[in-house]
């Protein structure tokens, strides 16, 4: 029984909302101030080796990465030959092309770590979470609602567009489709205020004041000490090579 419950403390991928929200901003600060694109390899490296232990959702991690490749891509366009340097190819300059790829790396590291870590928390989880690590309660509430907010927001917007179709609308560049769409951000507008009054008055009724409270409660364990001690180190390698070679 003793032996049981030492495996289960000492399974990494257990341990708790607050440390795996602290070593993900442990790992991200360094990480995003990285100056070359050697050390930034090694901070993907090290995400990615993160992404195999941890095995985040697989149709999610996939989707979040084209969407984020896809805003990278837009860098791409302007970067390499808006930048002043030595020129490569036209007005393509090293320094543009360099510079680019050292955003696409580190854009990925960043992203792998908080997908594989504080994205498959709940809402409550990263209540906690953030409590836990010291934010204050108005942050931590604005935080939440404002993440509960644009979830169902973004559904709001699917069902009038699903409506829409099924009435025959379809985009194009014309004065009809214009006034659709303007209607519907409108109306979008009108729901978001009317479901902010109705949000209101249930937190009053439910007691409400200002701090966010779970049913749930994660002790800390030597899981955390250990993740966040190999997260600091991480950090602390990604610097000194960083900023030395």
């Amino acid at each position: 029984m003793a032996e049981r419950k030492t495996e289960k403390i000492m399974d990494a991928r257990t341990f708790t909302p607050a440390a795996r929200i602290l070593s993900a901003f442990i790992f991200a600060a360094p990480v995003s101030v990285l100056p070359n694109c050697e050390s930034a390899f090694a901070a993907l490296v090290f995400a990615l080796s993160a992404v195999l232990f941890f095995k985040p959702n697989a149709s999610h991690f996939v989707k979040r990465a084209v969407q984020i490749n896809i805003f990278i891509l837009f860098i791409w366009l302007l970067t390499p030959w808006t930048t002043p340097g030595e020129p490569l190819w036209g007005w393509v300059t090293k320094q543009g092309v360099e510079l680019s790829v050292l955003v696409t790396i580190k854009a990925n590291a960043l992203f792998m770590i908080f997908i594989t870590l504080v994205s498959s928390l709940s809402f409550s989880q990263l209540a906690y979470g953030f409590h836990k690590i010291g934010f204050s309660d108005k942050l931590v509430a604005i935080i939440l609602f404002c993440a509960r907010g644009i979830d169902i927001f973004e559904k709001e917007y699917r069902q009038m567009v699903e409506a829409a179709k099924l009435r025959g609308f379809v985009l194009k560049a014309d004065r009809r489709t214009y006034r659709t769409v303007a209607a519907m951000i409108s109306l979008l507008f009108a729901k978001a205020v009317r479901r902010s009054r109705v949000l209101d008055e249930a937190m009053k009724l439910r007691g409400f004041n200002g701090k966010i409270r779970t049913l749930n409660v994660y002790p800390s364990t030597r899981t955390d000490v250990f993740m966040t001690a190999l997260f600091c180190a991480a950090a602390i390698l990604l610097s000194v090579y960083g900023w030395t070679i």
